[in-house]
């Protein structure tokens, strides 16, 4: 069981496990009312949480000796939360062209045959003084209540921050869920055949995959569901197992997923390590809790880098491209997808 601690306790166990150079995570799951804090303590334990980056070529596993959580009702305040940067830099827009050109060179293998869809990405940077770690946690937690909020620290990468909505699969016993989530609208525009079709992509991928298990399976009706001013299609899947399956394998097969990949898996992943011309890191990898054979993880989106000795930040973004893609709109949803964690961050 977690042991109950103070903000102030849990704030002193940061700045510790900081400055030892020790691995720690900070995350709320979504709708959930705590805050649970894990730092790494050198024994394996049944219950760790796992970081994997896209290409899982790394992988952290944070093993706490104690877990510790926070009720958030008990300790937030509203307080006067100073402007984001995005709020003091409204007009701030980036470089549009290469990304544009990438979108354009993706439909051209979508037309020839080579893709159906491949999803893109683009990264950038932002120059920052003083950042209020706590302030855009908090912020984030009381924006996003339906995203896993995390904050995580490790020596070689830095901290990391974000808000995902997409949850990759939690499975318990015999009994596993996977949240397709995929195509992207903003403002007061409609749902068109492009993110219908997207979407369906990552629907049919995850159900191909779980026929060659024995079970039974129950698919939700695809809803919408916002994250600030953004709307995403997501359908959930659920599946009960005859005989419990392995995990670990189901997730290999799983991931990446075309949400964020593309389809077909081979020749998207060939696509993306060719033109995205960067490196993705933890962006779009996993990020959860592992206990045993339980695990919940969660797709890493809306995600920050924070780079303290070189006082820079780095935002990821993605969009997913398909025969019906329209370049504009999809260097759009990019931008819109920035701004969405962009909004939340706090500066001195």
């Amino acid at each position: 069981m977690p042991i109950e601690i103070s903000v102030f306790s849990l704030y002193k166990k940061i700045i510790k496990n900081y400055y030892n150079h020790n691995n720690f995570v900070v995350f709320r799951k979504p709708y959930d009312k705590k805050i649970f804090f894990y730092s790494h303590y050198d024994s394996v334990g049944e219950k760790f949480f796992l970081i994997q980056n896209f290409n899982h070529n790394h992988i952290i596993k944070i093993h706490p000796k104690n877990i510790y959580s926070v009720d958030i009702q008990k300790t937030y305040k509203q307080e006067n939360i100073s402007p984001s940067f995005w709020e003091k830099n409204s007009s701030f827009l980036t470089d549009s062209y290469k990304y544009k050109k990438l979108i354009k060179k993706a439909i051209e293998s979508i037309r020839k045959g080579f893709l159906t869809k491949v999803v893109l990405s683009r990264s950038i940077k932002i120059p920052f003084r003083n950042f209020y770690f706590k302030n855009t946690f908090m912020k984030l937690i009381h924006t996003y209540p339906n995203a896993l909020i995390s904050l995580w620290y490790n020596f070689h990468y830095g901290f990391w921050i974000g808000s995902t909505p997409e949850l990759l699969m939690k499975c318990h016993d015999k009994k596993l869920k996977i949240s397709a989530l995929a195509g992207t609208i903003w403002g007061l525009k409609n749902w068109t055949r492009k993110e219908i079709e997207e979407h369906k992509i990552v629907v049919k991928y995850i159900l191909h995959l779980l026929k060659s298990y024995r079970g039974s399976i129950h698919i939700k009706n695809t809803k919408t569901i916002k994250i600030g001013h953004l709307k995403h299609l997501e359908t959930s899947i659920y599946f009960s197992f005859y005989k419990e399956p392995n995990y670990y394998e189901i997730l290999s097969c799983l991931h990446p997923t075309p949400s964020i990949c593309g389809f077909p898996k081979k020749n998207s992943l060939d696509f993306i390590h060719k033109n995205e011309g960067y490196e993705r890191n933890f962006y779009t990898g996993y990020i959860g809790i592992v206990n045993q054979t339980n695990m919940e993880l969660y797709l890493n989106l809306r995600c920050v880098r924070i780079k303290e000795d070189k006082k820079e930040m780095i935002l990821y973004a993605g969009s997913g491209i398909t025969i019906d893609s329209d370049i504009h709109q999809e260097y759009m949803e990019t931008e819109n997808k920035i701004k969405n964690i962009l909004s939340q961050l706090i500066f001195k």
